[in-house]
């Protein structure tokens, strides 16, 4: 009883301290009537230190259902692997129907056409001149014309044609008879072929090797050493010339 006592006055005199601490008058604090007897509640003490965090909760209820979100597109990513190929399709339809060629017939009759007015224009300069002559595919034609084997290769040119050269034992006959009627066989006229580039063998004015040749026994000679161009006489026989002497030109040309 008598330390209920104590407590109880340690407890009033702590109140009072307080209330003196903070500016406030004590309070009236007698005691009961009767002692053991609880007194008035006194004032709230200081707050203590935070506690420790305690365990987590149970789970809420599930939230409704918010609104759709903005549908943005990401990046592309990396290419994958090829896959197999595919089965073959189906054959496709049949296309439009191309166009008639007519523009190309058009164009090849064109060029046939200038090729056959070319031939025109240079038969009519062979036929102009005093001689002239069919032979196969080619047109032998003299006009008693005189001149250097160059000067021949370039009159023949000028008509179309080249100095005359036979290739086979007909066309050399042909071209006899042209010698003959003529009357220009004994002035030996000059024949496409010449050794200028190299002595003892004789080439056409393309520079292509004679497949053909009717030489006179003997011949060719290269007589004084400056004989280098083929020239025919009276009999059909081939023989070699001066160049630069001044022969009869027979020129000839493919139709």
């Amino acid at each position: 009883m008598a330390l209920l006592q104590l407590s109880l006055s340690t407890l009033l005199l702590l109140q009072i301290l307080l209330q003196l601490l903070d500016g406030a008058e004590p309070q009236n604090m007698n005691c009961p009537a009767y002692g053991g007897v609880p007194g008035t509640p006194g004032h709230n003490g200081l707050p203590g230190r935070d506690g420790r965090d305690g365990k987590d909760g149970e789970y809420g209820p599930k939230g409704e259902k918010g609104d759709p979100g903005v549908s943005v597109e990401g990046p592309s990513g990396k290419a994958g692997p090829h896959g197999p190929p595919g089965a073959k399709g189906e054959r496709g339809g049949t296309g439009p129907p191309g166009s008639s060629g007519i523009e190309s017939v058009i164009e090849s009759l064109n060029s046939e056409m200038q090729r056959l007015n070319a031939k025109i224009a240079v038969i009519e300069k062979a036929a102009s001149f005093s001689y002239f002559r069919k032979v196969g595919q080619k047109y032998y034609f003299a006009d008693g014309i005189v001149a250097t084997f160059q000067n021949g290769l370039k009159l023949c040119k000028d008509v179309g044609g080249t100095i005359v050269l036979p290739r086979d034992e007909v066309e050399n006959q042909a071209l006899l008879k042209v010698l003959v009627a003529s009357g220009i066989s004994a002035k030996k006229p000059f024949i496409g072929i010449t050794d200028r580039e190299i002595e003892g063998q004789f080439v056409d004015t393309a520079g292509k090797l004679l497949t053909y040749t009717v030489w006179r026994t003997g011949q060719p000679d290269n007589y004084k050493g400056i004989q280098h161009c083929g020239v025919i006489d009276h009999s059909g026989f081939w023989d070699d010339g001066n160049c630069d002497d001044l022969r009869p030109i027979i020129c000839e040309t493919y139709m």
